[in-house]
């Protein structure tokens, strides 16, 4: 007996070891999408809490409504109701708000016009006049071929939220547009794997590699939010005014970005007892299911992921989108009994007339508002793990294209002519290697950071009048140079004279 004893303790030891194992780590995958990029069909449903998540719009509710007058959704007294709109092509049911084209570039050629071949199969609605609601279509397809006559297809998901919130004492507000989103994925027709979504009943995959250019046109009713977001290289933006809303064009070149995921200590997330909770963690790490971390939180948990996870990449994608927020007035809380206002991107931005800017990168996560001050400098905060799978390093890129009126406005400077003085340091705060250029051109400041290593740099920026730019005299041996800048120093080995 007390053999048999002996062997049930062991195997219990063991057994209780191996559970408590299993529960130390936990597996994660860090998202590089809002909760928004992966929708490819529209809907209308009733929103029971309103937020922003990195700058960006968050409704939650999982009740599908009708309509805007779905009796069972407008009953249950929800906070809002939110018609998340797929753009459809521009024809004559559908004058705004709509797609006017799409051209694609490949291989550096040039940009030839994609063939329309139709929508994605899914959920669409029509137009709702009576509550100025636009009609909902699904993801738009298109076709081009390269030099070598190969067709190669495209999804195009031109995006928008229209919300109808609820406001004290009763009723709901008009129309609100909160939120925009353009995005074009290289695609795969009659795949195997994990379906985007259907197209004439076939299986439709991303195809995550092989780069590409794009251009595309749309007419929104509402003007764009003031200010963009996104994964691309290159952007750039145009409008042309309409009686009522823009015309807007929007390039540039789809970017690589390094993804990761894998097994994690538990004990990771304890470190930030105001993100992801215990409970969610140790439940995912009993159960064996993936905790995904949301563009939101990711920036706190970058580092020690990055670390855990031997900063390695696990895949590299492709992506071409641009986002962005306008501010809208929502019904908060039952308890606050209070209207509030959510979003917005700070007054020098929302005071400006016209668009101010966008930010493009292919990094993992990066913060996605506009600039603000911190200190004496504006700065973004970027991470994405050194290494690709191939254990090269990352290669970081980083283009700011912004108004200057807003950049003096935030800085509180003269309308004279900017400087910048740019600089990509590393957690620790030791400068990294950086391609860096500032152009300021008929009032818009370029701002272009590249060939940096990644983890989680921090790109800072210094704005001064260009007329503090001062020159200094620098001498080695019977080598002489002149150094000019806002703070100038002597390069290596050289000596400062008067």
């Amino acid at each position: 007996m007390k053999k048999i004893g002996l062997l049930f303790s062991i195997l219990a030891l063991v057994l209780s070891s191996t559970q408590a194992i299993a529960a130390e780590n936990v597996s994660v995958s860090i998202g590089v999408d809002n909760q928004n990029d992966n929708v490819y069909e529209s809907e209308i449903k009733k929103v029971n809490w309103i937020g922003v998540n990195n700058g960006l719009p968050y409704m939650y509710g999982l009740q599908k409504c009708e309509s805007f007058n779905d009796l069972d959704c407008l009953n249950s007294n929800p906070v809002g109701i939110v018609a998340t709109t797929i753009l459809p092509l521009c024809n004559a049911e559908n004058k705004s708000n709509c797609l006017l084209l799409l051209r694609i570039g490949i291989a550096g050629g040039d940009k030839v016009e994609a063939s329309y071949l139709g929508s994605a199969d899914g959920n669409k609605f029509p137009s709702d006049a009576a509550n100025g609601i636009s009609a909902g279509s699904t993801s738009s397809i298109f076709l081009v071929k390269d030099k070598d006559g190969v067709q190669r297809y495209f999804a195009l998901t031109a995006q928008i939220q229209q919300l109808k919130s609820r406001k004290l004492p009763v009723g709901y507000r008009d129309v609100q547009v909160p939120y925009f989103s353009v995005d074009i994925k290289e695609i795969n027709l009659n795949s195997l794997g994990q379906c985007l979504f259907l197209f004439k009943d076939k299986c439709v995959t991303h195809k995550t590699t092989g780069t590409f250019s794009a251009e595309v046109k749309l007419r929104l009713s509402n003007d764009p939010p003031k200010w963009l977001a996104g994964r691309m290289a290159d952007p750039t933006i145009k409008f042309t005014k309409l009686a009522q809303g823009k015309e807007v064009v929007i390039s540039g070149a789809s970017v690589a970005v390094p993804l990761i995921e894998g097994s994690v200590p538990t004990s990771l997330f304890a470190k930030y007892p105001r993100g992801i909770t215990s409970q969610m963690v140790n439940t995912a790490a009993q159960n064996g299911t993936n905790v995904e971390i949301d563009s939101g939180l990711a920036i706190m948990y970058a580092t020690d992921v990055f670390t855990a996870l031997k900063e390695k990449s696990t895949k590299v994608v492709n992506f071409w989108n641009i986002n962005g927020s306008s501010p809208f007035t929502a019904f908060c809380a039952e308890d606050l009994q209070v209207d509030c206002l959510q979003g917005g991107s700070g007054p020098c931005v929302e005071q400006s007339k016209d668009f101010v800017g966008l930010l493009a990168t292919n990094a993992l996560i990066f913060n996605r508002n506009p600039p603000r001050l911190i200190g004496d400098e504006i700065q973004f905060l970027l991470a994405s793990p050194h290494l690709l799978p191939n254990s090269q390093a990352t290669v970081g890129n980083f283009n700011l294209e912004a108004s200057s009126s807003m950049l003096r406005c935030i800085y509180g400077l003269p309308d004279l002519p900017l400087f910048a003085e740019i600089s990509v340091v590393n957690d620790a705060g030791i400068e990294k290697i950086a391609t860096k250029s500032f152009l300021e051109k008929k009032g818009v400041s370029y701002i272009s950071v590249n060939n940096f290593s990644f983890s989680v740099p921090k790109i800072k920026i210094k704005l001064y009048q260009s007329k503090k730019r001062v020159t200094i005299n620098c001498v080695k041996g019977k080598v002489k140079k002149s150094v000019s800048g806002v703070k100038p120093t002597c390069p290596k080995g050289y000596k400062k004279v008067a």
